[in-house]
């Protein structure tokens, strides 16, 4: 496996654009294999979609690495994750951040990932079994300096550039009649959001159901 992992970094991380030496120390500190379900454990470096419940997968390699390229992670920042999936995602961030809290409306993959975290001792990092769009969320009070959604989403609501600190950055996908569009919003002081696109890719839409309550 340690060929198909140095094909992942040189061929899909630094043939991407990848540069930023933390994004690297992530991926080095954070065994993807790990992550992935099973049947799919021979493909973990692949440049392929894993595929997961709910129709759901996970981000690929490279989208992964160009989130944390994106946001510029710091050892002081605390996270927002929605869309947990295997764990993956929110492990590679932990690596980089103080804290990370993350929330997967799945029961399932929720204890799935809670079990990789807890594997890999990743313990930074909180899995939440929850609806993120719930209409309480905001009533928690809690700001966060990175949010990162892990999947594609038709609106943003408010309540999450809200919970956005001042110097905060947020990446979303923002679904589009082809291709998936990722942005980048930094919130300034003020609270003047400033958005930047990113790249284009083939993301999987984040399950929203009816909403229900949430509290952290």
């Amino acid at each position: 496996m340690l060929d198909a992992y140095n094909n992942m970094i040189e061929n899909q991380l630094r043939a991407g654009g990848i540069h930023l030496p933390q994004v690297f120390e992530a991926f080095d500190a954070v065994d993807r294999q790990a992550f992935v379900p099973e049947t799919y454990r021979h493909y973990a470096y692949a440049d392929m979609p894993v595929p997961l419940a709910d129709g759901q997968q996970m981000l690929l390699p490279l989208t992964d690495a160009k989130i944390l390229q994106a946001v510029i992670p710091r050892k002081t920042d605390t996270v927002l994750e929605i869309g947990t999936g295997t764990g993956f995602s929110a492990a590679l961030i932990a690596q980089l951040t103080r804290y990370v809290t993350t929330l997967e409306i799945n029961p399932t993959l929720a204890e799935t990932a809670r079990h990789h975290l807890q594997q890999q001792a990743v313990h930074n990092a909180q899995v939440i079994c929850a609806d993120a769009f719930a209409t309480d969320l905001h009533q928690t009070g809690r700001k966060f300096d990175i949010i990162v959604f892990s999947g594609a989403i038709s609106t943003l609501p408010d309540i999450f550039c809200d919970m956005l600190s001042d110097g905060g950055r947020m990446v979303v996908f923002r679904k589009q009649p082809a291709l998936t569009q990722a942005e980048l919003i930094e919130k300034t002081v003020g609270n003047v959001l400033k958005p930047q696109r990113l790249f284009e890719t083939d993301m999987t839409p984040l399950i929203q159901p009816e909403q229900r309550g949430f509290i952290f």
